[in-house]
């Protein structure tokens, strides 16, 4: 991460230091650095007056979203997330340094943010309204279906929806719910609550003993 951004900052471009600080994101994250994360993301700013740069800046509001969401900062989540929804219907569908970015995609990280913050009835609203084979790539896919079975988790007449959600995941991208620790907490605690015999439990214990959880 450290040498992307240094070469990066060789470059001296809008474009490199914004890829710079977007493919960083989520390490630091992942490390609890949301003052960097934040300080990254302050350095970085990108024009619109193409296609190509309107993505990118709106993926890097996006990050400010999420930051914000992380760091417990709930007033300051929704104006960069406006500001990304205002962005990608300019786009419209795209997929420019291979972000995926437009109105699927925000639609992704707004679902994403939600279950973050802890709204979860908003969170499987904005699931319900997304159709997520419009997004090019098959891991965000999948990421989206972990998503929305972590919302659905909460919701007790929703097992089992949670549990088929989880097991689409699976069936997109095998290694996200194997290998993911936030897919592979919602599988203990779906099975916290599993009962012998459900029409899913057959499905879940399946899928926990593939991510090699005791069940």
């Amino acid at each position: 991460m450290l040498l992307g951004r240094k070469a990066a900052e060789e470059l001296d471009t809008p474009v490199a230091l914004g890829l710079a600080t977007w493919g960083g994101l989520h390490v630091m994250l992942a490390d609890g650095q949301t003052d960097l994360a934040q300080a990254e993301l302050d350095t970085v700013s990108v024009p619109t007056n193409t296609p190509e740069l309107t993505q990118l800046a709106g993926m890097l509001a996006l990050c400010q979203s999420l930051v914000a969401a992380v760091d417990n900062r709930p007033t300051e989540v929704n104006s960069p997330l406006e500001l990304a929804s205002e962005l990608a219907e300019r786009t419209g569908e795209g997929n420019a340094y291979a972000m995926g970015f437009g109105p699927t995609n925000v639609g992704f990280w707004r679902l994403h943010i939600a279950v973050e913050i802890g709204d979860h009835d908003s969170a499987i609203t904005i699931a319900e309204a997304l159709r997520p084979d419009r997004h090019p790539h098959r891991g965000n896919q999948a990421r989206y279906w972990v998503d929305y079975g972590r919302a659905l988790t909460l919701v007790r007449s929703r097992h089992d929806d949670a549990v088929m959600a989880l097991h689409r995941a699976e069936l997109i991208s095998p290694h996200i719910v194997q290998r993911d620790p936030i897919a592979r907490d919602t599988l203990a605690v779906l099975l916290r609550h599993s009962r012998r015999g459900s029409s899913t439990d057959e499905v879940l214990r399946g899928m926990a003993r593939r991510a090699g959880l005791p069940g």
